[in-house]
């Protein structure tokens, strides 16, 4: 699970621009990584900004993350759910504000908030990762997917091809195309913004089953979590809005059923409680 060369890198970003990480988040890791972090700074930093802060607060008070009480502040959000949390929320607002949500990303964010959604409430069932690191894998980990269809005119019929092809993985069909995938493009971002190293690890990784094999890294069970969480999720997703099961389930499902520990039956209550997760969710996008 080492990552890419930098040699490997450089061929993969040709001509792929990474959005650069937001300052307010530069400004946000710096302080929460402080060893004499303050809670009333990092408030002040998030409150600056209204339209983040509002953000941040309707997901805070989401499906995913369960809170007893709504918080109406950011002041009223970090002793409930932490600094940490809070910096992570952040940071998926901002990979939002800084793809766009203009019209030919919509199904890709209202996909994409679901599942992180999903990721969230899946560690209930599941430990081995808090849920904040779950539902921030979940926004992050097709990120690529949104910097390429923002800078190649014909990428989402690679979408849609390597949706239906079965016999070799997702990236290899962007890879064919492009010369390039999502997966690499994401984890770079991850890296350039400073998210935590399993995130943008699991990122690059998580197409590639090889990661459940039994010889695979024994030091890597939260990343091999994550993308099995969010593989499920996007199954899930994908069942609710569109009633169908792509490529990346069917090579993904018996690892990752394997993984969670999961049979037959355990699959279809949980895609059950997925379902009603789902349908009491606001539209996302």
């Amino acid at each position: 699970m080492s990552s890419p060369a930098p040699s490997e890198l450089e061929r993969l970003l040709r001509g792929v621009e990474i959005p650069p990480c937001p300052a307010i988040l530069t400004r946000l890791q710096k302080e929460i990584a402080s060893p004499n972090a303050s809670l009333s700074t990092v408030g002040t930093l998030i409150s600056s900004d209204v339209a983040l802060a509002g953000s941040v607060l309707k997901v805070a008070n989401s499906a995913a993350f369960g809170l007893s009480r709504k918080v109406t502040t950011i002041q009223q959000a970090l002793p409930v759910l932490g600094m940490r949390t809070l910096g992570n929320l952040v940071a998926g607002v901002a990979l939002r504000n800084a793809l766009g949500s203009h019209q030919r990303l919509d199904r890709f964010w209202d996909s994409t908030l679901r599942i992180a959604h999903l990721c969230g409430r899946l560690t209930k069932e599941f430990r081995g990762v808090p849920a904040d690191t779950a539902y921030n894998f979940g926004l992050f980990h097709d990120c690529g997917i949104g910097v390429l269809m923002g800078r190649i005119p014909d990428y989402r019929d690679t979408l849609q091809l390597a949706n239906i092809t079965y016999d070799r993985p997702f990236t290899a069909v962007e890879e064919e195309r492009h010369a390039t995938h999502h997966a690499a493009i994401g984890y770079l971002l991850c890296r350039s913004w400073g998210l935590p190293d399993e995130i943008s690890t699991a990122t690059l990784l998580h197409h590639d089953m090889s990661v459940f094999e039994p010889g695979a890294d024994a030091t890597a069970a939260k990343t091999r979590t994550l993308i099995a969480l969010a593989t499920l999720s996007a199954c899930f997703v994908g069942s609710f809005l569109r009633m169908n099961e792509d490529s990346i389930w069917q090579r993904g499902r018996t690892p990752v059923m394997a993984h969670l520990g999961i049979d037959d039956s355990d699959f279809f209550d949980l895609r059950e409680m997925a379902f009603e997760t789902l349908e009491h969710m606001d539209s996302p996008v």
